[in-house]
């Protein structure tokens, strides 16, 4: 049974590189990233497990410690060209005051992200890391970026699969989770 979860992983994991690569052969420029309007609605919400994830400083972060505030989820990684591309407007919306949890995929963990943190000047997002993939896996994420819109109450509302404009997310992000 373990190798075949490990084969599964395995697999999963090619997915996601290979799905993620056909996005970074895009430039990622602005006119490559997908309006707001293509975020999925789920409608009645999703039921979305308790993600766990690991904050930088190496203690258990979970999804439920946002209860009460609607959650923007990014799944994100360092080497994903789309995903660098909106990470700087995802860090804007966090210092708007959205709550946005951005989930590195980096194997490498802290030692990889952090100092790409500092590089990019991404200050106001909560990164965790999901270097095992557990809660890609568990919240269905088949490509990197995506995005998850979670309201207060920790139900689905919104998913996006791909690159996105988030710069004037605040107005969607508060229709959708309302």
């Amino acid at each position: 049974m373990a190798k075949t979860l490990i084969r599964r992983r395995d697999a999963l994991a090619a997915g996601l590189i290979l799905s993620t690569a056909v996005w970074a052969r895009n430039s990622a420029q602005a006119e490559d990233m997908l309006p707001l309007s293509s975020v999925t609605r789920i409608t009645p919400p999703g039921a979305l497990p308790d993600l766990s994830f690991t904050g930088l400083d190496g203690a258990p972060v979970k999804l439920s410690a946002f209860r009460g505030k609607p959650v923007v989820v990014n799944f994100w990684a360092t080497w994903c060209g789309p995903c660098v591309a909106e990470l700087p407007d995802l860090d804007r919306l966090a210092a708007a005051g959205t709550v946005v949890l951005a989930a590195s995929a980096d194997h490498g963990g802290a030692a990889v992200v952090k100092p790409f943190l500092t590089k990019h000047g991404i200050t106001h997002a909560h990164v965790v890391l999901d270097a095992g993939n557990d809660a890609t896996h568990a919240a269905g994420v088949v490509g990197y970026p995506t995005t998850l819109i979670v309201d207060a109450q920790g139900r689905l509302r919104g998913r996006l699969e791909g690159p996105a404009d988030w710069s004037q997310a605040a107005a969607t992000v508060a229709a959708l989770t309302a």
